[in-house]
């Protein structure tokens, strides 16, 4: 019986620091929505924001999850609840990185109980949110959310933030500053 709640790792794929660096919205889109979960949540739990599956010698955010588990193991916690915040199904990441990687980490760092919350995969729930988001949409006849439009700053990649075959008419904002037509199909992308 565990007395005590566990630290949570929310964890998610990680992305090299130049991703970052060029001012893409995708750690602070998660960091975000770690911030709404625990509040809804009371901010019950301790919990810390970590980022997994990094490849490679570049430097990627962090801290690792793996860096994290370790580190609660040496501070003496001896649960650990790991939640795959921007993972919608089971995958390589969760049912190995998480499920056996790192289960076996936290084991060698004094972990006596190390959990990952269940993905959403085909959940009912899940389905009726998503179902809801996209009747939404269709009913105000709004393409995306506002902030979607925005490519990062320093942006490389051409084919970054394009909907194919939107509702209705898209424009990126890269592409309404410039004066060109956002591509809608695969065959008109760059």
């Amino acid at each position: 019986m565990i007395r005590r709640p566990p630290r949570s790792t929310l964890s998610s794929s990680s992305a090299a620091s130049d991703v970052y660096k060029r001012q893409d919205q995708y750690a602070w889109e998660v960091a975000a929505t770690v911030r709404s979960v625990m509040s809804a949540m009371d901010f019950s739990n301790r919990y810390m924001l970590a980022w997994q599956s990094k490849v490679g010698f570049l430097p990627w955010l962090s801290p690792s999850t793996s860096d994290t588990i370790k580190g609660f193991g040496s501070q003496g916690h001896k649960y650990v609840l790991t939640v795959p915040i921007a993972f919608t199904s089971d995958h390589i990441e969760t049912l190995f990185e998480i499920d056996i990687e790192y289960a076996e980490e936290a084991e060698e760092a004094g972990i006596e109980i190390f959990r990952r919350a269940p993905s959403l995969n085909g959940s009912e729930l899940f389905q009726e949110a998503l179902a809801d988001i996209v009747h939404g949409h269709l009913k105000s006849n709004e393409v995306c959310t506002p902030q979607y439009r925005l490519n990062c700053q320093g942006c490389t990649n051409p084919t970054c933030r394009h909907i194919m075959n939107p509702i209705k008419t898209y424009q990126r904002h890269m592409d309404q500053a410039k004066g060109v037509q956002t591509a809608c199909t695969v065959d008109a992308l760059p």
